[in-house]
């Protein structure tokens, strides 16, 4: 594998070429990438990995050889408004993270204006986005808006290139499963020679990480792409591919489009108004899908995430949640082992806001302390932690009411409106009411100014297949997502430059909005409720591929995660993310001093040797698919560091173990330099060249099932 220093790789342009028609070219690092307005259609043209812009040819694409060559997909008004588009402008400049084009197009039919946004940030991948405008005098219905489209690459001769006829010329690897406890099962699928579409949200579930990896497999390229959004979405591909050719001369072009999903029309724009598409970033790499996946979270970082409170992340969190009835005593109790364990930050889950013995779920939206629970709130709480050294937070499920709150009662109208006339939909708020909306976020800003909280954390327990909730419009049937987004995006910029210092974490149910749309605004993200050994090493091993691994929060010691495998293989599993301790003893019982004390080895190992270079290293793959979402075999995951001066790497036996030995060869190290190797297992360490380590290997030996060994590597 050829790997790059995004950092050092700081390099993008925008050249725009008016004659014979207006082409422009986008070129960041090595990825390139152009499009053009030919004869009113606006069409992508070239996709380059090797920073190639094409000068030689008049036109390496012609858009006359494709059904659908557009470079984005418009329906307004039931119209697909693939043509008679003009040039109206283009302009670009240089702001703090890159370089922002936009080019501007009127249709010659339509009362519509397209301002196509493009950002370049000096890493492979590119961001995306579309401003609609409604020049007219009526409101129109934007019925479909994928802000990025067209044909992705044209080969000749590309049978030539693979093994023999039957194997495929493309594979898109993403998350196989949608449902609750299956996030991170990230699978290769070959492309079949016709239409292949992966859903989220609307038409499947939503614990699906809306990305995607392609693998050209004629020519090494892959694209690797993320939508930011929280509602529904969809890629689609189409291959065109010539089956065999007795020349050896067969065709094949791959067109694709990705964006948001919901029932038309998504969203009614008033005239006069401006409606901004979700951003997808997609990227071209060349070498190996931990490369593909390393870029787009170097581009994360630079470019999406917004800056950590409190000037950094990976924080270590402790709390209590409703798996048990929560009372002072209890919660005093955890404070007093989470201080013990390291913990950091110290929260309380569910029902801190509802009587005791009653259903938490039924009384969220009555945000205020219960003193049937806490006779003395919460003060001596977050006192007793702040002397234990450590941030106080709560919980909420700010989006929802339950039937049982008083602003359920109160405001019957306030609740989501379902395709089924129903107020139901487990409660969900509407915020596409602005007074809804602005009742919330008073809410939330209350429990934090009131509760004097460093942390937050929000839910969201509302299913996520359908199309939701709707409104009525000008006439229309509105689906909510797109408004109900909009308002809530909005919500958290405002909150987060409200309270700067206060931590925000990111939850849904587990792992049900993990996108880059609501994660940027949140310090980092549960990725599932599921810790339970061995799919608990799948989850973080594919959601380490979604997200980089200080984004990614994991578990040990709660919602069962104790069932099953060793302590050292749960509590290892968090080295490669962003640690939360559980409970690890009931009430009135002592702690474990044999267990704890490994829990205390591998949390002083994340903030002494992980913590330092998590933020800005690079997560390494060696075992990236399993065959369904419970793992069997060999589970390897590597974290080095930028200046692959230091690493870990972590070896789990998984279910039904086939091979006792493992030979690792590690890939984030220096093959010139010389390293220290501790065995975590027995503590025995030794020195050992780079070179060995990376093209040699060494071999690890396991024969139990769900057992582990850790691996620390630094340069000496």
């Amino acid at each position: 594998m050829v790997e790059h220093d995004w950092n050092t790789d700081e390099w993008m342009d925008v050249r725009l070429v008016t004659d014979p028609e207006p082409r422009i070219g986008y070129r960041t690092a090595l990825a390139a990438y152009e499009e053009s307005l030919i004869k009113g259609r606006f069409v992508g043209l070239l996709w380059n990995a090797a920073g190639y812009l094409n000068a030689w040819e008049e036109r390496p694409f012609d858009p006359d050889t494709h059904p659908t060559p557009q470079a984005f997909w418009l329906e307004i008004d039931g119209q697909l408004l693939a043509s008679h588009w003009e040039w109206a402008g283009f302009d670009q400049k240089g702001e703090d993270k890159g370089l922002h084009a936009v080019v501007t197009l009127r249709h010659r039919v339509r009362p519509v204006t397209v301002a196509v946004h493009m950002f370049l940030d000096g890493t492979p991948v590119m961001t995306r986005w579309l401003e609609i405008t409604n020049t007219g005098t009526q409101p129109a219905a934007l019925g479909a808006a994928f802000p990025w489209s067209g044909v992705l690459q044209t080969l000749r001769r590309w049978q030539a290139h693979l093994p023999d006829r039957h194997s495929p010329l493309f594979s898109v690897g993403y998350m196989a499963d949608d449902h609750h406890c299956d996030e991170g099962n990230f699978q290769w699928q070959p492309l079949p020679n016709g239409i292949f579409r992966v859903d989220g949200r609307y038409r499947r579930d939503r614990y699906r990480h809306p990305m995607f990896v392609l693998h050209n497999h004629a020519t090494g390229e892959y694209f690797v792409a993320q939508l930011a959004w929280s509602g529904g979405y969809a890629f689609e591909f189409d291959l065109d591919a010539d089956l065999w050719s007795p020349s050896g001369d067969a065709a094949a072009s791959l067109f694709f489009r990705a964006g948001p999903d919901a029932p038309a029309p998504q969203r009614l724009i008033a005239p006069g108004e401006t409606v901004r598409t979700p951003e997808l970033h997609l990227g071209l790499t060349m070498g190996d899908l931990d490369g593909a996946i390393q870029a787009m979270h170097e581009h994360l970082r630079r470019s999406v995430f917004m800056p950590q409170a409190r000037g950094r992340g990976g924080w270590v969190e402790c709390g209590i949640g409703p798996e048990v009835e929560i009372t002072a005593p209890w919660v005093l109790q955890q404070l007093e082992q989470a201080a013990a364990l390291g913990a950091e930050v110290f929260f309380i889950d569910a029902s801190w806001y509802s009587p005791p013995h009653s259903d938490w779920w039924s009384t969220v939206g009555d945000w205020v302390v219960d003193r049937q629970r806490f006779p003395e709130g919460l003060k001596p709480i977050r006192d007793r932690a702040r002397a234990k050294g450590m941030l106080f937070g709560l919980w909420m499920d700010a989006e929802r009411v339950g039937p049982a709150s008083r602003v359920a009662r109160e405001h019957p109208e306030w609740l989501a409106m379902g395709y089924d006339g129903e107020r139901r939909l487990e409660g969900m708020l509407d915020l596409t009411q602005p007074a809804v909306a602005q009742w919330m976020e008073d809410q939330i800003a209350q429990v934090i100014r009131e509760n004097e909280l460093d942390f937050f954390r929000l839910d969201y327990n509302v299913e996520g297949r359908g199309p939701r909730a709707y409104t009525q419009r000008d006439g229309y049937v509105e689906n909510a997502y797109w408004r109900y987004y909009e308002a809530l995006y909005a919500i958290f910029e405002r909150l987060r430059a409200r309270f700067p210092h206060v931590i925000l974490e990111a939850c849904a149910g587990g792992g049900g909005r993990t996108d880059l749309g609501l994660v940027r605004l949140f310090s980092h993200t549960w990725v599932t409720d599921w810790p339970i050994a061995p799919r608990a090493f799948s989850i973080t091993n594919g959601m380490t591929m979604a997200l980089p691994p200080e984004y990614v929060d994991r578990l040990i010691a709660g919602q069962n995660g104790h069932l099953t495998g060793d302590i050292d293989f749960q509590a290892r599993l968090l080295l490669f993310a962003r640690p939360s301790l559980g409970c690890f003893a009931p009430l009135g019982a002592p702690l474990n001093p044999v267990q704890i004390a490994r829990v205390r080895h591998m949390v002083d190992l994340y903030k002494g040797f992980v913590r330092p270079f998590i933020s800005t290293g690079r997560i390494y793959h060696h075992t990236p698919t399993f065959d369904g979402p419970e793992p069997q075999g060999w589970g390897v995951l590597e974290l080095a560091s930028r200046d692959r001066r230091k690493a870990i790497a972590g070896l789990f036996q998984l279910s039904a173990p086939r091979e006792p030995e493992y030979v690792l060869r590690l890939r984030g190290l220096d093959a010139g330099l010389r390293y220290r190797v501790t065995w975590d297992n027995t503590g025995q360490a030794c020195e050992v060249d780079g070179f060995v380590l990376m093209k040699q290997g060494i071999v690890v030996r396991l024969e139990g099932a769900l057992t582990s060994e850790l691996l620390l590597f630094e340069a000496v």
